[in-house]
C-alpha cells in the first residue's frame, strides 16, 4: 500500500468494478466514489478490500430468502433429479435468484460476491449481538464526511465472511466494510498508552468484532470438497458412463473408473489437508502472554488478545510475537526472516506520540514503510532481545518496566502473516487455457455423440429393434465417445514431472503451475543472492583527503586494502591536521571509525549476525564489539560499543601515547615522543536502520574512553600505572556516521566536502560492476542527549561531510552465465530486478549475458530534477563519451515520448541568416539548438525504480510505458512493491512471467508471477509456487524443461485420448451399417489392455536434454492441435471405412447370415475393422509421444516402448497366427492367410500415411489456415479504424493484413507483439 492514494471511505462510494489499475498495481483503484444519503439502501454495491499488499473491489448483491420460492426450488431439485441443483452450483447467482428476492444490502440474508476475476460466490449473513456497541466501536475512526454520526448504536452487527475476511454492515452508510485496517482514534491522544484497555465491556466488544487471535484460514469442509468434486461436469459424465456400463454388464471398466475417481477425490482431500496443515503449522500460537488490562498485569491466552491490549515483549515466555503490534516503550531486536526473508536481526524502537496519532494502515504498509518498520512488530517474528523503558521514548509507564511494551494493533487473519496465509489458501485464480480448451473438446465430443446417437436411433428404429436395445446401443455410443479417463491421464503426466523435480530438490506447491513453466516468455531475476553470490568481497576503501594546498579541492586517495594503510600518514599531504579525515581526539581516520560503528550488527549467542556487507566492512576495520549498557538522562543509553583490537601492538601504542601525554614538554624524553595515537572507545547511542526507499542508514556515536582532554586533565604527578587504570570522561560531542547509496549521500553532503571527480569515479566503479557505498560524517556539539534523541532522521542526516567510498565486488555465481546463455538460446527474455545502483546492475547484466555487451544501453534521468506530472525523462547512452572539443556535438538519445532512437545534434555556431540579427545581442552570443533525427538501431534500456513509478503514473500507456517494458532489461533501485508492479504490468502485456528470488522482500513478486521460484527455505518461500533446496538458478532451466515436457505430455495425452475415443467411435458407427458392434470382450481388450497402459506410460517421457528456442503450443484450440486431431481422426476413420467396404469385394469374403443370432458380430467386417483399430491405437500413441525438442525420444521411455512392443506383438499374433481360443474369446472368425496379410498391409500403409501427415502435411495446413484467417479478415476489415496510423505499409491491403494480425494478437492477449511492431516502424 505504499505509494498509493489513501483509501476512500466505502461509506461514500458507489461505482462498478474495474480491472487492474496499473498506476497503483491494484484492482479497481480508479473507481469514482459518490456520496450516498444516509439510510439509502441499494441492491448492488462495491465493497473495498484494502488488504495489506493489495487493494481490490468486490461487487456485492443482496438477496432475501423467499420461503415460497425456496420450496419451489427444492421441488425443482427433486423433479430434475438434481439437475437444477447442479446448475445452481455452477451458476451461484442464478441459484440465489431462484429461491430469493433481490433486496437492499442491509436487508439481505445472502450476499452474492463477484471478485475482480469474475468468480461468483454466495455467502450467508449472520447477525451477531454486540451489547452496548456503537458505530465508533466497530469502525474506529469517524466517518470523514459525517463526523456527527459516530454515536449510532449497534446492538447487533450483520456479518459475512469471504476468503476469511470479515465484512460488517455499517448502519450509517448501509454498506459492508472490513476491519482490516481498524484503529482506535484515541491512539496517540491518550495520556499513557501503556495502560491498555480499561474495562471488560470494551474487551468483550472487541472480541466480538475481531474474533479470536488465531490465524485460522478456514479451508473447505470435507463435505464441501466432496460436493465440489462430484458436481464437476466431468465427474457427472463419468457417472453416466458408469451407470451405462453396470447396466450393460461391463462392470470391470466401471470399477476401474470408480477406483480412479475415488483416488482423485482422496487426492483432493489430501492436498487440501496438507495446505491447511502447512498454514496451521506456520501460524500455531499457543500458550500464555502477559497483558495489562483494567490497570493490572495478568496472564491470558494468546488467542484472547484484542487490538488495544498492551503486552510485554520478552524472550523468555514466548517464542514469537502473537500479533501485529507497535512498540510503545523500550526497545527490542527482532528476527524477521520467517516473514520477510531478511537474515539479519532488526532493531525496533518506541513509536513517537505524533506517529501513533497519525498511524494509518490504509496509506502505508508497515512491511514497506521506512517510518513504520522502525517500531512495527510483526506476527510470528522471533524476539531475540527486549529492553525495558530505560530508553527514553514518547510513552512512559508509571513504573520502570524491565521489558519492552507493545500495543496490539492487528490480530489473527488481519495481521501481515495472516494476509500471507490467506493468499496461500485463497490464491489469485490462474485458470490455464489448457483446462478450458480440454473441456471444450469434451463438449465437442458430446456434440458428436448426439449426431451419432441420432443416426443409431434412426437406423435401429427403422429396422424394428425394440426401444430397450436402441437405448442400450445409444448408451454404448455415449460411453465410447466421452473420454472418461482424460483427467486421470493428464494428472498422471503432471505427477511424473513433479516427482522428477522433487528428485533434484525442487518442490512444487501448485501442481497446476507445472504446465505453466513451459509457457514462460519472460524470466525476472533478483540480483544479489540470486544471480550473484550472497556475500560481497570488500576490495578496499578510498578516503577523501585535502588537496596539495588549501586552495585546491579535496581528492581521493588510491584504494586502500587495509586499515593500516590509512595510518601511513606519510603517503598523504596535509592530512594530519585535517579534521574531516582524522578525529582530533583519537587520531583514527574517521572512515575507519565509521566502518567500525555504522552498521546493524548484533551479537547473538556470542556470534556476530547481520547483513553480509556490514559484517565484511566491520571485519576489515579490525575492531572489537560488545553490547552496551543502560545509562541515565545525562549520558544516555549505549546500545553498542566498539573499540580497536586489544592486541599487543595497540596496547603498546596506547602506553606510548599516555607516556607522551604526561611527559613534560621540556624534558629530553619529549624530543623522542611522537604525536600520541590515543585509544578511543566508541558507543552507539542511536541508530537509523537501513530502509530500502531511503537507501541509507546512520548512527549517532560518542567517545566513551581515552581522549586528549581526559588525559591532559590528569595531575602531572600521576603515575603511568595509575593513569592506565583511571576511568576517563566521555566526550561532550556526538558524531554521526552515515553510509548508503552514493547518489543519495551526494545530495546530503556539503558540496565543499565532495571531490570534483566524485561522479566520474562512481561511474567508473559502477560501470565495471563494483558495488560502491559512500560514507559521510557530521558532528553535533553542545547539544543535550535528550534533544538528540528527539531529533528526526531528516535533521540528523543532512549537511554531512563526505569521507570516502567502500568498494565491494559482487561476483557472479558459477552457474549464472551458463544458465543465462541457455535461456538466451531458448529465446526466453530475461530481466534483472535489483535494489542496486543502475550502472552496477548494467555491468552485472552484461557480465552474465542478460544484456549484450556491445549493445547500446540507455539509462534515464529527470530533466532539471523535476518529478511531477510535467517532468521530462531524458534517456542517455551510458557508454557514449561527452564530446566537448567540437562546437557540434552529436549524441544518440531516445525520444522522451516514443522511446525511439534519435541523434540529437547540439550546435552553437550555426544560425539561420534570417534570425542572425535577432540574436546579435552580444559579440559571442549564439543560441544553442537541437536537431533530432530518428534512426534505426537496436538498443536496450535500464530503468530505475523512480522512473518506473513515474512512467507508471504519468506516461502514456501505449507510446511510452509499454515500450519501456518491452525494451528494458534491467530495473535498478527497485523496491519490493515496484517489483510486484513490474510483474503485474508484464502480465498485462500478455507475457507469461516467471520470477526467481531468494525470498527476501520478493514474496509479493513471487506470488504475483505466473511461476514464482524461491531459492530460500524460510517460511516466506511458501508464497512461491516452487521452492528450490539448492540456492542456484540452474533450477530455472530444469523447471522450464520439465514444464515444456509436461505441457507437451498433457497435450499429447489429451490428443491421444480424444483420437482414441474417436477411433473406437468410428469403429462402432461403421459397424452400425450392418447392425453390428464390437463384441463383449473386444471393448475391454481395447480399454484395459491398450488404452490404459499406453495412456499412463506415454506420460512418463522425461524432458529433452536441451532447451530449444521453439516454444510448445500453449493452447489446445490452436490450429496446429485442432488440425492434428481432426486429421488423424479422419485418416483412421477413412482406413476403417476402406477396409470395411473393400473386404466385401474379396473372393474369400462370406456375408453374415442375419437370420442367425449375433451372426453380424462374427463377420469379416468386424474382424477386419477391429484388428486394424488395434494397430491404430498403437500408431497414434507413438505419433503423439513427441520427442525433441521438448521431450526425450519415445524409445528412451522404457515402459512405453515395451508396452508398445508387447501390444504390437499381440496384434500381430491375433492377425497372423491366432489360436482358436483367442478367436473365441474375442469373438473373431477364422480367416485365410490372404486376408491376414491384407489386414497387415492395410495397417502398414495406415502407419505411413498417419506419420507423414503428422510430420509434413498438418503443419503446412496449419500455416495455410493461419494465412487464410488473416487474408479473410483483411478482406472484411473494419473501416472504423483510422488508416493514418499504419502509414509504413506499402498498400491498403498490406495495412489491412496488419490490422487483422493486430486484432488477432489483441484477442489472444498478446499485446506485447503489437508494441514490438510499433517499435519496428
Amino acid at each position: 500500500m505504499a505509494e498509493t492514494t489513501p483509501l476512500l471511505s466505502p461509506a461514500s462510494s458507489s461505482s462498478s468494478i474495474t480491472n487492474w489499475d496499473r498506476n497503483s498495481g491494484r484492482y479497481g483503484s480508479t473507481l469514482n466514489f459518490h456520496p450516498k444519503p444516509r439510510g439509502t439502501s441499494c441492491h448492488v454495491q462495491d465493497a473495498v478490500v484494502d488488504d495489506i499488499h493489495e487493494l481490490y473491489y468486490l461487487k456485492l448483491s443482496g438477496y432475501k430468502v423467499n420461503p415460497v420460492k425456496l420450496w419451489i426450488a427444492r421441488a425443482m431439485y427433486l423433479c430434475s433429479l438434481g439437475g437444477v441443483y447442479l446448475f445452481c452450483r455452477w451458476f451461484p447467482e442464478f441459484g440465489a435468484k431462484l429461491h430469493c428476492d433481490k433486496c437492499g444490502i442491509d436487508e439481505a440474508d445472502l450476499i452474492c460476491v463477484v471478485n475482480p476475476w469474475k468468480e461468483v460466490s454466495v455467502v450467508s449473513v449472520t447477525k451477531v449481538p454486540l451489547p452496548g456497541g456503537m458505530l465508533f466501536d466497530v469502525f474506529g475512526t469517524k466517518t470523514p464526511a459525517m463526523p456527527d454520526r459516530e454515536n449510532i448504536p449497534m446492538e447487533t452487527i450483520s456479518v459475512f465472511y469471504y476468503n476469511s475476511i470479515k465484512f460488517i454492515l455499517n448502519p450509517d452508510t448501509l454498506r459492508y466494510e472490513t476491519v482490516l485496517n481498524w484503529r482506535d482514534p484515541w491512539w496517540g491522544f491518550s495520556h499513557d498508552m501503556t495502560e491498555g484497555i480499561g474495562t471488560m465491556d470494551e474487551i468483550r466488544k472487541r472480541q466480538t468484532i475481531f474474533d479470536e487471535n488465531k490465524v485460522q484460514i478456514e479451508g473447505e469442509h470435507w463435505v464441501d470438497l466432496l460436493l465440489e468434486e462430484i458436481c464437476k461436469p466431468m465427474f457427472l459424465l463419468q457417472v453416466l458412463c458408469m451407470l451405462e456400463w453396470y447396466n450393460d454388464e461391463y462392470s470391470s471398466y466401471g470399477n476401474f473408473i470408480v477406483f480412479v475417481q475415488v483416488m482423485s477425490i482422496l487426492n483432493a482431500f489430501w492436498e487440501a489437508a496438507a495446505k491447511k496443515n502447512l498454514v496451521d503449522g506456520m501460524c500455531q500460537q499457543e500458550g500464555m502472554t502477559r497483558v495489562k488490562r483494567c490497570g493490572e498485569w495478568r496472564f491470558i491466552q494468546k488467542a484472547d488478545l484484542v487490538p488495544g491490549d498492551v503486552i510485554e515483549v520478552g524472550v523468555d515466555d514466548q517464542e514469537s510475537l502473537p500479533c501485529d503490534a507497535v512498540l510503545v516503550s523500550g526497545s527490542c531486536i527482532m528476527m524477521e526472516s520467517m516473514l520477510t526473508g531478511e537474515s539479519k536481526p532488526v532493531s525496533k524502537s518506541a513509536i513517537l506520540h505524533d506517529e501513533l496519532a497519525q498511524l494509518d494502515f490504509t496509506i502505508a504498509d508497515p512491511s514497506n514503510s521506512r517510518q513504520m518498520s522502525r517500531f512495527f512488530l510483526f506476527y510470528g517474528t522471533k524476539v531475540v532481545r527486549s529492553r525495558g523503558d530505560e530508553v527514553t521514548g514518547s510513552f512512559h509507564s508509571s513504573s520502570n518496566h524491565s521489558k519492552a511494551l507493545a500495543l496490539v494493533v492487528r490480530i489473527g487473519v488481519n495481521t501481515t502473516k495472516g494476509c500471507l496465509m490467506r493468499s496461500i489458501m485463497h490464491p489469485k485464480p490462474h485458470t490455464a487455457s489448457f483446462v478450458r480448451d480440454s473441456f471444450g473438446y469434451v463438449v465437442l465430443l458430446i456434440a458428436i455423440f448426439f449426431v451419432g446417437g441420432y443416426i443409431t436411433v434412426y437406423n435401429f428404429y427403422m429396422e424394428g429393434y425394440p426401444w430397450r436395445d436402441i437405448v442400450l446401443r445409444t448408451g454404448d455410443l455415449y460411453t465410447i465417445v466421452v473420454p472418461v479417463a482424460l483427467p486421470a491421464t493428464i494428472a498422471v503426466g503432471v505427477g511424473f514431472s513433479i516427482n522428477r523435480l522433487r528428485r533434484v530438490g525442487i518442490y512444487c506447491l501448485a501442481a497446476a503451475r507445472v504446465n505453466v513453466c513451459g509457457q514462460i516468455d519472460v524470466m525476472c531475476f533478483d540480483k544479489t543472492g540470486t544471480l550473484t553470490q550472497e556475500g560481497l568481497d570488500l576490495l578496499g576503501f578510498r578516503c577523501v583527503i585535502p588537496g596539495s594546498d588549501p586552495t585546491k579541492p579535496r581528492r581521493f586517495t588510491h584504494i586502500l586494502s587495509s586499515v593500516e594503510d590509512a595510518f601511513d600518514l606519510n603517503v598523504y599531504e596535509n592530512v594530519s591536521t585535517d579534521q574531516l579525515f582524522v578525529d582530533s581526539r583519537s587520531e583514527f581516520p574517521k572512515i575507519v571509525t565509521a566502518m567500525a560503528s555504522c552498521h546493524s550488527i548484533k551479537i547473538l549467542d556470542g556470534e556476530l549476525v547481520g547483513d553480509p556487507v556490514d559484517l565484511r566492512m566491520f571485519e576489515l576495520s579490525g575492531w572489537e564489539i560488545e553490547e552496551g549498557s543502560s545509562g541515565n538522562h545525562e549520558n544516555g543509553f549505549t546500545s553498542l560499543i566498539v573499540r580497536p583490537p586489544s592486541s599487543t601492538d595497540w596496547k603498546d601504542s596506547l602506553r606510548e601515547s599516555v607516556k607522551a601525554a604526561i611527559t613534560p614538554l621540556g624534558s629530553p624524553a619529549a624530543s623522542f615522543s611522537t604525536q600520541p595515537n590515543l585509544y578511543t572507545e566508541i558507543g552507539v547511542i542511536r541508530s537509523f536502520e537501513f530502509v530500502n526507499k531511503l537507501r541509507r542508514m546512520s548512527v549517532i556515536t560518542r567517545k566513551l574512553n581515552f581522549n586528549r582532554q581526559s588525559i591532559y586533565a590528569v595531575p602531572p604527578s600521576a603515575s603511568l600505572e595509575n593513569l592506565m587504570k583511571m576511568k576517563p570522561k566521555t566526550a561532550r560531542e556526538f558524531d554521526v556516521y552515515c553510509k548508503g547509496a552514493p547518489e543519495v549521500l551526494l545530495t546530503l553532503c556539503n558540496p565543499q566536502s565532495i571531490p570534483p571527480d566524485y561522479e566520474q569515479l562512481l561511474h567508473r566503479y559502477a560501470h565495471h560492476g563494483y558495488h560502491v557505498i559512500a560514507i559521510a560524517t557530521k558532528v553535533f556539539s553542545n547539544i543535550s542527549w535528550l534533544k538528540l534523541m528527539r531529533m528526526r532522521r531528516e535533521e540528523v542526516e543532512c549537511d554531512l561531510h563526505f569521507l570516502g567510498f567502500l568498494v565491494f565486488d559482487n561476483k557472479l555465481k558459477p552457474v549464472t552465465q551458463s544458465v543465462v546463455s541457455t535461456l538466451n538460446a531458448a529465446k526466453i527474455r530475461q530481466v534483472m530486478c535489483t535494489g542496486d545502483n543502475i550502472l552496477t546492475a548494467i555491468s552485472v547484466a552484461r557480465d552474465c549475458g542478460i544484456m549484450e555487451r556491445d549493445a547500446r544501453v540507455f539509462a534515464p534521468r529527470f530533466e532539471n530534477e523535476k518529478r511531477g506530472a510535467d517532468a521530462v525523462v531524458i534517456w542517455e547512452d551510458v557508454d557514449q563519451d561527452e564530446r566537448t572539443k567540437s562546437n557540434i556535438s552529436m549524441q544518440l538519445e531516445l525520444d522522451p515520448v516514443t522511446l525511439k532512437p534519435v541523434i540529437a545534434i547540439k550546435t552553437t555556431d550555426i544560425v539561420d541568416p534570417e534570425e542572425e540579427e535577432e540574436y546579435q545581442l552580444g559579440e559571442h552570443f549564439v543560441p544553442e539548438r537541437f536537431v533530432e533525427v530518428e534512426i534505426k538501431e537496436d538498443y536496450q534500456l535500464a530503468v530505475t525504480g523512480e522512473v518506473f513509478s513515474w512512467m507508471l503514473k504519468y506516461s502514456d500507456k501505449w507510446t511510452s510505458f509499454y515500450r519501456m517494458l518491452i525494451k528494458a532489461q534491467v530495473f535498478a533501485r527497485m523496491s519490493p512493491e515496484q517489483k510486484k508492479l513490474l510483474v503485474a504490468n508484464l502480465q498485462e502485456l500478455g507475457y507469461c512471467v516467471g520470477f526467481c528470488g531468494d525470498g527476501a522482500n520478493d514474496w509479493g513478486a513471487l506470488q504475483a508471477a505466473d511461476v514464482g521460484v524461491s531459492l530460500s527455505e524460510v517460511e516466506i518461500s511458501v508464497a512461491a509456487q516452487f521452492t528450490s533446496k539448492v540456492n542456484s538458478i540452474a533450477c530455472i532451466v530444469t523447471l522450464i524443461r520439465e514444464g515444456r515436457a509436461a505441457l507437451v505430455t498433457s497435450f499429447g495425452s489429451c490428443k491421444y485420448m480424444i483420437v482414441n475415443q474417436l477411433i473406437q467411435t468410428s469403429s462402432v458407427m461403421i459397424l452400425t451399417a450392418i447392425f453390428s458392434n464390437l463384441t463383449e470382450w473386444q471393448f475391454p481388450y481395447v480399454d484395459f489392455l491398450i488404452t490404459v497402459p499406453i495412456a499412463v506410460f506415454m506420460t512418463e517421457s522425461g524432458p529433452h536434454a536441451l532447451l530449444g528456442p521453439k516454444r510448445p503450443t500453449s493452447s489446445l484450440s490452436s490450429k496446429k492441435v485442432l488440425i492434428s486431431i481432426l486429421g488423424q481422426t479422419f485418416i483412421q476413420a477413412l482406413f476403417q471405412l476402406l477396409i470395411f467396404y473393400d473386404v466385401q469385394n474379396k473372393p474369400y469374403y462370406v456375408k453374415p447370415d442375419l437370420n442367425i443370432p449375433d451372426a453380424q458380430l462374427k463377420s469379416y467386417e468386424n474382424h477386419c475393422v477391429f484388428l486394424l483399430s488395434t494397430y491404430q491405437y498403437i500408431f497414434v500413441a507413438i505419433i503423439y509421444c513427441d520427442g525433441a525438442p521438448y521431450r526425450e525420444n519415445f524409445w528412451r521411455n522404457t515402459r512405453f516402448i515395451l508396452t508398445c512392443i508387447f501390444l504390437f506383438g499381440c496384434s500381430l499374433y491375433l492377425t497372423l497366427v491366432p489360436t482358436e481360443g483367442s478367436l473365441a474369446f474375442l469373438e473373431l472368425i477364422t480367416v485365410p492367410m490372404e486376408c491376414r496379410i491384407y489386414i497387415l498391409c492395410f495397417a502398414a500403409v495406415n502407419l505411413v500415411v498417419s506419420s507423414a501427415a503428422e510430420i509434413w502435411v498438418f503443419p503446412i495446413l496449419a500455416k495455410l489456415a493461419g494465412w487464410a484467417y488473416i487474408e479473410y479478415h483483411s478482406l472484411y476489415d473494419d473501416d472504423d479504424e483510422p488508416i493514418d496510423d499504419y502509414t509504413p505499409f506499402e498498400s491498403t491491403r498490406a495495412m489491412r493484413r496488419e490490422r487483422a494480425l493486430r486484432r488477432k494478437w489483441k484477442r489472444k492477449g498478446k499485446l506485447y507483439k503489437i508494441v514490438e511492431q510499433d517499435l519496428e516502424y
